[in-house]
């Protein structure tokens, strides 16, 4: 591989040439591997992106939010939890989903990653909807960022023949959240394991899963294929291991 990155680099090959390289090139175990990692990353993001309705009755009961949002700027009803994280996704996705392409996917997915684990972290001990609600926008911008990262990640990493199926288990993994965490809340949110209210491990579980795929996704290298196309760029990064 070491030898078709100095021919490439030698002989000035076109980003288009590069680009077909790099889909005939066939899907290694490893490349399944990566594919896993990083759909692994896209369950907690689905995981902390849908937890909030099934965490809602646990912030009712704990006294923190209510059911209903008082006025249309009112901060202590479900609708604004839910409108803080949306307006995260929103930001965090319009302002900053560009990082990647000038840090590089890996390192934008980790600290996306991590960021929103962190956050979300912290959201689980508030106590009072102000601190809720803007840690949970906080949390917003990271699974905002992670959103259009994964799947940009997964398209250059994969070559074409198989992106098909790569998006597939892709999605399979990242929808696999849906019955877990609705799992997960259904056994912890009516109660108060270890005195801690049950809403609050059920975002600590997510949180403490994704930080320990991100020590995993350390192994996903960058795929630098948009390099190739970038005037600053001379040469393409071949984004595989021998």
């Amino acid at each position: 591989m070491a030898a078709v990155e100095a021919v490439l680099s030698e002989t000035g090959a076109s980003a288009g040439l590069i680009a077909a390289r790099l889909d005939a090139l066939p899907m290694t175990r490893t490349l399944w591997v990566r594919v896993i990692l990083l759909s692994l990353g896209g369950f907690f993001e689905f995981y902390d992106l849908l937890f909030t309705g099934y965490i809602a009755p646990g912030l009712v009961r704990s006294g923190i939010l209510t059911p209903t949002t008082p006025g249309l700027f009112g901060n202590n009803g479900i609708a604004s939890f839910v409108a803080a994280f949306f307006a995260g996704l929103f930001i965090g996705t319009l302002l900053f989903g560009f990082a990647a392409d000038r840090l590089g996917r890996r390192t934008i997915f980790t600290v996306s990653l991590l960021w929103y684990s962190a956050a979300s972290i912290v959201m689980a001990f508030q106590n009072d909807a102000f601190g809720l609600n803007l840690w949970r926008f906080i949390t917003g911008l990271g699974v905002g960022v992670e959103l259009v990262t994964i799947d940009t990640y997964i398209a250059e990493l994969v070559p074409r023949a198989y992106r098909g199926r790569a998006f597939a288990i892709n999605q399979t993994v990242q929808f696999a959240a849906v019955p877990v965490v609705a799992f997960l809340a259904l056994q912890l949110v009516p109660i108060t394991p270890f005195g801690i209210d049950g809403w609050r491990w059920v975002v600590m579980i997510g949180a403490v899963g994704a930080v320990l795929v991100s020590c995993r996704c350390r192994r996903v290298k960058n795929c630098r294929r948009h390099a190739a196309a970038s005037p600053k760029s001379g040469k393409a990064l071949i984004c595989r291991e021998r």
